[in-house]
């Protein structure tokens, strides 16, 4: 039975997968047709798109997962954007514990010392969450909350289930889908390179930030992780640069600005006009 499941989950991931291809096709069409992409990123992206909807419609059909995986940056392109990876790695994990409001124990929750509660501990936030999850198994609010501080604590698999978790019940929530798509990618480098394990990692990772950008266009982070992962791993210049820049618009001063900057500049490209700091 749980492979059956695992079978069917397999399917579905790649009927979206397929359907966002189909899609991302026509809306290419419609952009050379407006003058709004040039020849060589046109040939480049159509291409990409050809192989990857091609080769997940032959999986549905026979069965067996073939999709490629493109080959690795060269040195000095990894090495920026290795810094990304793990810049966002860090940042996310800042990021994930100033909105659950973590406190040193001890702490209070405002300037008002005599009026105000000490903070919850984590294991009593943890507590409150899994206790919410278990009375009420569909709340998508207390997943994405539960599954921001199993990550904040290191516990990746926990997070990912409760993303999973989500995304059974909201197929298109755009942030379980990037967040997880994040943590898969993150899985994925710590695996032997090239390895079958690190391959299936990349590539389900990708489908989950393609899901995610089809679900949510202007969901900022799902736009540089996809970033992130095309310009490290399939080498997509041109979408990646269009997703460095989407995020910058999206988020000039958001928590990876700065690495969204790098892959551009790495990439030959010009941030968005309006979105570089100014000098000091």
């Amino acid at each position: 039975m749980a492979t059956d499941t695992h079978e069917q989950e397999d399917r579905e991931r790649l009927e979206a997968e397929r359907d966002f291809l189909l899609r991302s096709l026509d809306d290419l069409e419609g952009e050379r047709a407006a003058a709004g992409i040039d020849d060589e990123s046109y040939s480049r992206l159509h291409d990409d798109y050809t192989a990857r909807a091609a080769a997940a419609i032959r999986a549905l059909r026979d069965g067996v997962d073939a999709r490629p995986v493109a080959a690795p940056l060269p040195w000095r392109r990894r090495l920026l954007v290795g810094g990304a990876i793990a810049g966002f790695a860090l940042v996310a994990a800042a990021v994930l514990a100033a909105a659950l409001g973590a406190r040193l124990p001890g702490e209070f929750a405002s300037g008002n010392e005599a009026n105000d509660a000490p903070a919850a501990t984590a294991p009593d936030r943890r507590a409150a969450l899994e206790a919410s999850v278990e009375e009420n198994p569909d709340d998508v609010g207390a997943r994405v909350a539960l599954a921001r501080l199993l990550e904040s604590d290191g516990d990746l698999a926990g997070a990912l289930v409760q993303y999973d978790e989500v995304t059974a019940r909201d197929p298109g929530n755009a942030e379980a889908l990037a967040q997880s798509g994040r943590i898969l990618y993150l899985t994925a480098k710590e695996v032997v390179p090239g390895s079958q394990q690190a391959i299936d990692l990349v590539n389900e990772a990708r489908s989950r930030l393609d899901a995610a950008v089809a679900a949510g266009p202007d969901h900022a982070d799902a736009r540089f992780f996809r970033a992130v992962l095309l310009a490290e791993e399939r080498f997509d210049d041109d979408q990646a640069i269009a997703d460095a820049q989407r995020y910058l618009v999206l988020a000039a001063d958001g928590p990876f600005a700065e690495q969204a900057r790098e892959i551009l500049a790495l990439l030959d490209a010009d941030a968005p006009a309006g979105t570089t700091p100014p000098t000091t």
